[in-house]
């Protein structure tokens, strides 16, 4: 029985994770709704709660792994992903020649960044590192990553001023690395038209 209960309360924890994720996002902080697990609905049909169990962050802490709330995650917004240690090797074919390449998570001087070396070339592409890529730096942020073999994603928009203006479709031309931030999502490189961009797709 308590088996089934703390099987329950990761379920319960990883919907409203998920939850404040994707419902955070086209709000301002100070419109944003605060929401309690007494008022998350529970939406899987095997889940079960019990009137007397209460949560705390004693409770959280002893019932919760994050590796599977990272699975939950790339699981809800991805069709085919592969979740890897930051101290993995992503091996695919990153730019589409057919050819495999690797990507590794690197940090230098305390500041981290993400680099891609071309199979066929050998040729080596540092992102981060102190160097601007799209709107960051640096990925010292980063709690895990993914291969992403899906052919089409979404992608958060903004306004001039920052505010969010929605999403738009993305077809990916070739796999492409999830970076993910525990309880706030992350985004994608993937190679493009003949260069690596990033698709940001959290708030």
């Amino acid at each position: 029985m308590r088996g089934m209960q703390k099987v329950n309360i990761m379920k319960q924890i990883t919907y409203i994770l998920t939850g404040l994720i994707l419902t955070s996002c086209g709000q301002s902080n100070s419109e944003q709704n605060i929401m309690t697990i007494s008022d998350m609905a529970i939406v899987s049909d095997t889940a079960t709660t019990d009137n007397n169990l209460m949560f705390n962050d004693s409770t959280i802490d002893r019932a919760f792994d994050w590796g599977d709330f990272q699975k939950e995650f790339l699981a809800f917004n991805f069709q085919k992903a592969t979740l890897y240690k930051l101290t993995d090797t992503i091996i695919a074919d990153f730019n589409g020649d057919g050819i495999m390449d690797k990507a590794f998570h690197k940090k230098e001087n305390e500041i981290s960044g993400i680099i891609i070396i071309h199979g066929q070339t050998n040729e080596e592409f540092r992102i981060g590192f102190g160097k601007p890529f799209a709107h960051m730096t640096e990925f010292n942020w980063i709690d895990y990553w993914a291969l992403i073999e899906d052919k089409e994603t979404n992608e958060i928009t903004f306004s001039e001023d920052g505010s969010v203006l929605g999403t738009q479709k993305i077809n990916l031309q070739n796999p492409s690395i999830f970076l993910g931030q525990n309880e706030t999502g992350g985004g994608l490189i993937t190679f493009m038209n003949g260069k690596y961009v990033w698709i940001h797709q959290t708030c």
